[in-house]
């Protein structure tokens, strides 16, 4: 197999667009402006609504932060109203829009795009030409839930390195299978850790620059048992590292499965629940959610995790906010009102998971005090 293409670091986007490597990079490396600080991550908000968008982006220009907007093909389908090349058009077209009239860098990424399937090859071809960044998850055989052989993924991946890179288009490569549901289009009931003497052929043959290793985070609401601490395997995020580094110090990892749980959305979200007095099941499955910790994700963000997908926590966050409002409100006509709820909620959770991940200050001082900040629902 030929040296793979480097990524067109020279492509110009839309005004304020930028590659998600080209942001991540600059976590990686500690930058913000012209100074130098600790390594931090770049939260990728994955959204589903216009409402999410817009909470996304002004969380970044309020911190000046660096901005990440996921599209998983499920989200796209809901934009394009079934159709999800359409939905890629209208979604990243608003991005685009709210970028132009900020003074932040932004990236939009495809989520879990498959080259496998005659399907996945149409959303991943017609993104590479709509955002600015894809990934191509190539790593799970849904049919026979398991993973996909090591070659087979790499020639895939590569395909999609091929064509993206020319266009200045980042890539996202997955080694080992994840466990749990993210969506319906991205589930699997098994997992496997990445093995690192995989690591080394799969990075040199594919050209990925941004990599999701699989070390024990899983997609969805239950990430373990209720009443047990998540365990991530950071020694194997550790190795996975010095393996990637010795080949391109370029290299960044993405923790997939990485939402953590705030406890003040649950006990509000119990609340609301209690209060509505016949919800009882409904009750019991908020009490049974079980985030990664955020020492966890730590962990991670030293040994080269950059990218920390975020989707659940904000699910939750908008789902809890919404009980409130219904329940404060349940003859209100004028929907607008639970928007506005619902939007808060969000632009402060998202807020929260920047400020966490060390996001802020990149491209201008915030706006908002970051140590006294506290993400509240109310």
């Amino acid at each position: 197999m030929s040296q793979a293409p480097k990524l067109n670091k020279n492509q110009k986007f839309s005004t304020n667009m930028a590659s998600a490597h080209e942001l991540m990079l600059l976590g990686k490396q500690g930058k913000k402006g012209n100074q130098s600080v600790a390594r931090y991550a770049l939260p990728a908000f994955n959204v589903t609504t216009y409402q999410g968008i817009d909470a996304a982006v002004d969380a970044f220009q309020t911190l000046g932060a660096s901005g990440i907007v996921a599209f998983s093909n499920s989200a796209l389908k809901h934009f394009g109203n079934g159709d999800a090349i359409k939905g890629l058009a209208r979604a990243s077209e608003h991005v685009k829009m709210l970028a132009k009239e900020g003074n932040v860098k932004i990236a939009t990424h495809l989520d879990h795009g498959d080259y496998l399937s005659d399907s996945g090859k149409k959303v991943v071809d017609a993104a590479i030409e709509c955002l600015t960044s894809v990934m191509a998850d190539n790593s799970t055989d849904h049919k026979n839930e398991t993973h996909t052989p090591l070659e087979v993924n790499i020639e895939a991946t590569r395909a999609v390195v091929d064509k993206a890179h020319a266009k200045g288009v980042s890539v996202e490569g997955e080694l080992g299978v994840l466990a749990g549901v993210e969506d319906e289009d991205t589930q699997s009931e098994v997992s496997t850790y990445t093995d690192p003497e995989e690591l080394k052929d799969f990075l040199t043959k594919t050209g990925v620059l941004m990599l999701a290793p699989t070390i024990g985070t899983m997609h969805g609401p239950n990430k373990g048992k209720p009443g047990q601490k998540v365990k991530l395997n950071i020694e194997l995020a550790n190795e996975c590292l010095k393996i990637a580094d010795k080949i391109n110090s370029d290299i960044i990892f993405v923790a997939h499965g990485a939402s953590t749980l705030y406890p003040n959305v649950i006990e509000y979200a119990v609340n609301q629940l209690k209060d509505m007095g016949t919800l009882a099941e409904a009750t019991k499955k908020w009490n049974n959610f079980v985030g990664t910790d955020w020492d966890q994700i730590e962990g991670l963000i030293k040994a080269g995790f950059c990218k920390i997908n975020t989707d659940t926590e904000n699910r939750q966050t908008y789902l809890a906010a919404l009980l409130g409002a219904v329940k404060a409100g349940p003859a209100t006509i004028d929907i607008r009102n639970f928007d506005k709820v619902t939007y808060k909620a969000l632009y402060h959770s998202y807020l929260q998971k920047l400020i966490m991940a060390g996001n802020y200050g990149v491209w201008h001082e915030p706006k908002i005090d970051v140590k006294n900040f506290k993400f509240t629902l109310s």
